[in-house]
């Protein structure tokens, strides 16, 4: 009766970890692809024998009885391998899994941003750059702000000396 417990009790962890982790198909970073597995599986078929049948003859020496064969066929089993198919989930290209959801790549680190598709950063307000690690400075119309043209003039004023 325990173990019968515990392996119920496995078989209930098991299943909830694989349900619980399973790609949702409907999400759009969600690819999938047909995949082909082998399954063995017991399979009939006609097998032939010969069938010893006697009849009525003239052969005087077998008491007029003579042997005749013929095949035969019978039902028997064996073990084949079949191809079978099933489609398989998969994070599309420039995402990867984690845990049941498929989250964008980005080989570069987002320092003051966040990942939002493939080698995509979206910065913090006041941030820019492809990483997101460079002091933004435009005043958001394409111009510099007082305060850029400060940091500018005093990183250009530090080289220089």
């Amino acid at each position: 009766m325990g173990s019968l417990v515990v392996c119920l009790a496995w078989f209930l962890v098991l299943g909830f970890t694989t349900s619980a982790l399973s790609l949702n198909p409907d999400d759009p970073n969600v690819c999938s692809h047909w995949e082909s597995y082998a399954v063995t599986v017991q399979e009939s078929y006609a097998h032939p024998f010969d069938q010893i049948y006697y009849t009525r003859c003239t052969d005087i020496l077998n008491w007029f009885k003579c042997t005749r064969h013929r095949i035969s066929y019978k039902t028997a089993y064996r073990r084949g391998v079949r191809t079978m198919y099933r489609r398989r989930s998969q994070c599309c290209p420039g995402y990867f899994e984690s845990g049941d959801l498929c989250v964008p790549l980005c080989t570069e680190e987002c320092v003051h941003g966040r990942c939002v598709s493939p080698e995509t950063c979206q910065c913090e307000p006041g941030w820019g750059g492809l990483d997101c690690s460079s002091a933004s400075t435009a005043n958001g119309t394409g111009s510099f702000s007082a305060l850029g043209d400060l940091i500018l003039l005093m990183s250009v004023f530090h080289k220089a000396y």
